[in-house]
């Protein structure tokens, strides 16, 4: 019994593919694209990775089912735990977290299976459609799209979930469910749950044919995605994009050159409620700067004549009591933050160092009398990275700032911590990503 349409076999086998990883939660979608892929000869190396949110008192045991599944099939497993923001929708802010994590784990030559189905295409599509998206025609999931360095593709979207469930019957495959997915006050549950089953007993097939569709009305999304980019690189600025530039265009042109940002982006549709907030901000004219509007898991933020779009700082960044300092790689939302050991700069014999964000901007150096934030505004440092400016503290006092190489300013230490120049240190830096 064969689960995955010819045309994405070939999708996935191309030569260009090094290694396939498929996002497994567990369930029966997940479960049964790589059990088929498992089955499937003259392919690329496979892999899974497993997201554990830690929002249900069973995700551990799930983490574990899928620890089993990968040991049975020969399958490599990555276990990636994230942390979800508390504001605003719980749903949105783990599928944030979600792909996140996902963009980290795929190189240049790798494919993100996904297993979302023509059901899931579907409701999705009438999700969209409820909440007014505000794109050309029907919108649901796209088959593929850029994901980090590597790619997203879902292959089994023209597939009826019921292929699914008699796959998973036909060869004996266990799988969790996530008592979540019941819980109605959710939009998207209330549409599977309330909505789905009296249209499937009025107007049978309506899924299928929503779903093709979606699909036919993918070709005009393209087309107006195209003059988005195009629309983009013309405002392309050294720090961002041009404010100037997206009050030139006219409104409708504007909103699809940010919805087609998002979307390339977040791989999610915003409102059209949200995207009017976005370019009002973005675009008005008198308004006190600087300015920043929220949107499902990112921030754009506009100072004199440039705007940007960056991740939101990670909620595990943002407890006021920091994290302590550490030389791995710190993601902190558009900009990270390395420690490399080198002669000279901060003390390596030092501990109890903590690093924190200062958002405020009050904080002084150890033993100066000027505010970090003026230096970062001689500097020309944008709000939204001053934001994120980790600052290294002892005993609750500044005693270093790390370097930002893109502004021209070095790391600054405080007397007394601060060591030899052939001396065992750090050299911490912030950069861009």
């Amino acid at each position: 019994m064969s689960l995955l349409p010819e045309t994405a076999i070939q999708a996935i086998t191309a030569p260009d593919i090094d290694c396939l990883i498929v996002g497994l939660s567990g369930g029966l979608d997940s479960t049964t694209l790589l059990h088929s892929l498992a089955k499937l000869v003259d392919r690329p190396r496979l892999k899974a990775i497993h997201i554990n949110h830690g929002l249900q008192a069973e995700a551990g045991a799930w983490q574990a089912h899928c620890e089993v599944i990968c040991a049975a099939l020969g399958v490599t497993l990555m276990c990636q735990q994230v942390e979800v923001a508390a504001n605003g929708s719980r749903e949105t802010n783990a599928r944030v977290a979600r792909y996140q994590a996902f963009a980290e784990c795929l190189g240049p030559r790798d494919r993100l299976l996904l297993a979302h189905h023509q059901q899931d295409q579907a409701e999705t599509g009438l999700f969209q459609a409820l909440r007014g998206h505000g794109a050309m025609g029907l919108f649901g999931m796209p088959q593929a799209r850029p994901l980090g360095l590597g790619q997203l593709y879902r292959p089994l979207l023209d597939v009826p979930r019921a292929v699914l469930e008699a796959y998973a019957q036909t060869h004996g495959l266990k799988y969790v469910s996530d008592p979540s997915n019941a819980d109605q006050t959710h939009d998207r549950n209330f549409i599977r749950h309330g909505i789905t089953p009296l249209l499937n007993e009025r107007f049978q097939g309506w899924s299928a044919r929503l779903a093709r569709q979606i699909s036919f009305d993918e070709t005009a999304r393209a087309l107006l995605a195209v003059l988005g980019r195009e629309d983009l690189l013309k405002l392309q600025t050294p720090g961002g994009y041009s404010v100037a530039g997206l009050q030139q265009l006219d409104q409708d042109r504007a909103l699809n050159m940010l919805k087609t940002q998002l979307m390339d982006t977040v791989d999610a549709a915003p409102s059209a409620g949200q995207l009017r907030a976005c370019l009002t901000m973005l675009a008005s004219s008198g308004q006190q700067e600087p300015t920043s509007q929220a949107i499902l898991g990112y921030e754009y933020h506009r100072h004199r004549n440039e705007f940007v779009l960056v991740p939101a700082i990670p909620v595990s960044r943002q407890d006021s009591k920091g994290w302590s300092f550490e030389p791995n790689p710190v993601d902190l939302g558009g900009v990270m933050l390395a420690a490399d050991a080198a002669l000279g700069g901060i003390d390596a014999a030092v501990s109890g160092l903590v690093w924190t964000l200062d958002k405020q901007g009050q904080k002084y150096l150890k033993g100066q009398n000027t505010r970090i934030l003026d230096r970062l505004r001689a500097a020309k440092v944008p709000p939204w990275v001053r934001q994120r400016l980790p600052l290294l503290m002892f005993n609750g006092e500044v005693i270093a700032i790390p370097a930002l190489p893109e502004w021209g300013l070095k790391q600054a230490v405080a007397e007394g911590f601060a060591a030899a120049k052939n001396s065992a240190g750090w050299r911490a830096s912030l950069t861009r990503v």
